[in-house]
């Protein structure tokens, strides 16, 4: 599991559970998912959006449905019938999700040894990949060149998952609706959001 910024850099990680677990299992029972949910996690505080004079959000972390909304984590709205603003929304945080997908698409295409099984002891394993973590942050910073393009970022496949059948708060659920909201009015709507 990890965090990551809109530059690639991977902000957290939570290298070690076992790749048959469900993303949203591994994610609660993880320490990044435990401090997150039991809001422990060192996030900044809430601020007003950007244009206009609504109540301060919480900064949030953008996941895909398979996750549990808690208060600093946003996953998109479930269902086909959805009305053009939670589309929007939706589109809006896939967007998003994509950067993490492209940071470990960047750090598995520069460090070659993620790609297969790893040749070293089982207790080496997680100091390996935290090596390489900490490397790619590194050469993001020396090499701009390396980080790909929107264009390429809009080509990314992202694999849908099964929504989490676990219902989440009121007020989750509120503020998912006040950043819905805030993306389809005139100070944070996008000008190609629409053409979805």
């Amino acid at each position: 599991m990890a965090i990551c910024d809109a530059s690639y850099n991977f902000l957290a990680v939570d290298i070690g559970a076992y790749g048959q677990n469900n993303d949203s299992r591994v994610f609660k029972e993880s320490n990044l998912g435990k401090a997150l949910y039991a809001g422990t996690f060192q996030i900044p505080g809430p601020k007003p959006l950007t244009g206009i004079d609504g109540p301060a959000l919480p900064h949030v972390i953008v996941a895909d449905e398979a996750f549990q909304m808690a208060e600093n984590l946003l996953k998109p709205y479930s269902g086909r019938r959805l009305n053009g603003q939670r589309r929007v929304f939706n589109y809006r945080l896939t967007r998003a999700r994509r950067y993490v997908e492209c940071a470990f698409g960047i750090l598995t295409n520069k460090w070659r040894i993620l790609t297969t099984s790893i040749q070293v002891k089982a207790e080496s394993v997680d100091s390996v990949i935290k090596a390489c973590v900490v490397l790619h942050n590194f050469v993001i910073k020396l090499e701009p060149g390396s980080i790909p393009t929107m264009e390429e970022i809009a080509e990314v496949e992202l694999s849908g998952l099964e929504p989490n059948p676990i219902r989440s708060s009121v007020s989750v659920m509120q503020i998912r609706e006040q950043f819905c909201n805030y993306f389809s009015s005139e100070q944070g709507a996008l000008p190609w959001q629409h053409t979805i």
